[in-house]
């Protein structure tokens, strides 16, 4: 009898087994026939069943793109999980796609990283996405904001180039800056200004931090824990990449699950802040007797006749921040760095603001001469 259990125990396991084999056979043989039959395909690497190119990924999306491009060329796909990832690398058609909220489809990793039918960068609900896009053809993409950017960036660089000229005169030596460290900063608060008119002051605080035997006083105004917005806005793009990028299967395994939960607790805490300054202004709407005019784009979400939820106006101006913050610093660092192995090129710069600018480069700067910089316009879109 024992015998008997114990043969029917070892059958049944068996069959158990032999009914996995064959489920697995099956579902590689149907992932493969629907690989290889796909519409328009696509150069790229043959990825696996159920986690794509995953473990292709190194963990810089950047890099990872950029190495299959050079394989494969400037149209390419790879597969993130069971997804089919197409990349463009060619500008014109780039271009083309940053015109339209389709150009990644909303998958269950944005979808817990809340990006996915919100803001701009990765919405695919195409009425939400053309309302943002609307407002910011209304605020941000007006002669009267880009005049507003091209006085305040002034101001800005004027500021810092004082904080530098401090750090020099501590001891009488000329030091070495980071300059992405003071890039970020600038950037961060530029793009913060242009977006809600309030002031970090975030370049005083990197000052005070790398500084702390000889601070300057923090003018007033300042938002509190200003240093670790940029730090928690460089954490929110490598959230963005790894929700985007990394299948759930593996997101929720052992080895990932605290990068998991670190990435959402700091999209929790960027989200939460900014809230509250999307709540400081409502309140300071609400209670003002005068008509508010003003083109920044969170009074004008604030005061427009269509309602949009705070949320709604959270995601867009986080991505606004996360584009003005961290893309420009390297757009312009790698200028920096390539004007700096091309000294005929920076030498034929420098003539150009000479000659368009004038040599005190304190004076004030129109846009009407920026437009007039067609040499250092050309450096900067071959920057990019």
């Amino acid at each position: 009898m024992f015998l008997k259990s114990l043969l029917s125990f070892e059958t049944s396991t068996m069959n158990y087994f032999l009914l996995f084999i064959i489920g697995l056979v099956t579902y590689v043989g149907l992932f493969y026939y629907r690989y290889f039959t796909r519409q328009s395909p696509l150069p790229g690497p043959i990825p696996l069943p159920i986690i794509g190119n995953v473990l292709q990924y190194t963990g810089d999306a950047g890099k990872f793109v950029e190495a299959l491009r050079l394989i494969y060329g400037d149209i390419f796909e790879f597969y993130s999980g069971t997804r089919r990832v197409v990349c463009v690398c060619r500008s014109e058609m780039a271009g083309k796609l940053f015109n339209s909220p389709l150009r990644v489809h909303s998958n269950d990793g944005l979808d817990e990283y809340g990006m996915s039918n919100k803001g701009i960068l990765f919405n695919s609900d195409y009425d939400n996405w053309s309302t943002h896009r609307r407002f910011l053809q209304k605020t941000i993409a007006t002669p009267q904001s880009s005049k507003e950017t091209v006085e305040f960036t002034q101001t800005l660089f004027q500021e810092m180039e004082k904080l530098w000229k401090r750090v020099d005169s501590n001891d009488g030596d000329v030091k070495e800056i980071d300059f992405t460290g003071w890039l970020s900063r600038f950037t961060f608060e530029n793009t913060l200004f242009l977006m809600t008119k309030l002031r970090a002051h975030a370049l005083t605080n990197y000052y005070n931090a790398i500084n702390p035997q000889n601070k300057v006083v923090e003018p007033e105004g300042t938002i509190p824990k200003s240093h670790s917005y940029i730090e928690i806005f460089k954490t929110a793009f490598e959230g963005a990449h790894f929700f985007l990028l990394t299948p759930k299967l593996l997101r929720n395994s052992p080895g990932m699950r605290e990068t998991r939960n670190r990435l959402l607790s700091n999209k929790t805490w960027a989200s939460t802040n900014l809230l509250k300054i999307i709540e400081e202004r409502r309140t300071q709407i609400v209670k003002s007797n005068e008509k508010i005019d003003s083109n920044d784009l969170l009074t004008k979400f604030l005061t427009a006749n269509e309602k949009i939820s705070d949320d709604d106006i959270r995601a867009t101006i986080m991505d606004l921040l996360l584009g003005g913050t961290l893309t420009t610093v390297n757009t312009l660092s790698a200028i920096v760095y390539y004007l700096g192995h091309n000294p005929k090129v920076q030498k034929r710069m420098v003539q150009e603001l000479d000659d368009v600018l004038g040599s005190d480069r304190d004076s004030n700067i129109t846009i009407d001469q920026v437009t007039k910089l067609e040499y250092t316009d050309a450096i900067f879109k071959e920057g990019l």
